[in-house]
């Protein structure tokens, strides 16, 4: 009897350790295959929010982003799927679906205020035009920040659930 159960436990580990890498492996390559999408989100926002006083100019050549926004994506991916391990799809639906709209209206919100601090910035502009090159945006700032903001519910439920089995055992 006290075999099963460690055996039991042992599977439950691995099974989560696999699903923990997966997770991993998709959330990096999921960052890999989008950064070019999220720039031009955040520059479309940029010209958007400040009715076109902001102009992109110069080569628009980026360099990979750095290993935080790739290590944010895939802990953004391991945290969703360790909190819905074991729940019913809908569920892991509705929890998906509640971290990407969080994800969206930050990563919205953290580019248009900083659009608008840009313009504020800006002593000698031209008619009130910033002009910008291609690079002087921290893409890689906007979207982490954004990933780890849409992990705050995820985080705080995980955190309760963790607290609730521990004061029970």
């Amino acid at each position: 009897m006290g075999l099963q159960v460690i055996l039991r436990t042992l599977l439950k580990m691995i099974r989560k350790i696999i699903f923990g890498v997966i997770a991993l492996i998709t959330g990096i390559t999921i960052a890999y295959n989008s950064e070019s999408f999220f720039r031009e989100i955040i520059q479309d926002v940029f010209k958007w929010s400040t009715a076109n006083k902001i102009q992109f100019f110069g080569k628009k050549f980026f360099v990979f982003s750095n290993k935080l926004y790739y290590l944010a994506f895939g802990i953004w991916f391991i945290i969703l799927t360790f909190e819905n391990l074991e729940k019913k799809f809908t569920k892991v639906l509705k929890n998906g679906m509640f971290s990407l709209i969080i994800f969206w209206i930050s990563l919205i919100g953290i580019s248009i205020i900083d659009a608008n601090v840009k313009v504020l910035e800006c002593t000698a502009c031209d008619d009130g035009i910033r002009k910008l090159r291609w690079n002087a945006i921290n893409y890689n700032q906007i979207m982490t920040m954004s990933v780890i903001i849409s992990l705050v519910p995820s985080l705080i439920k995980i955190s309760k659930k963790c607290i609730t089995h521990f004061s029970n055992n």
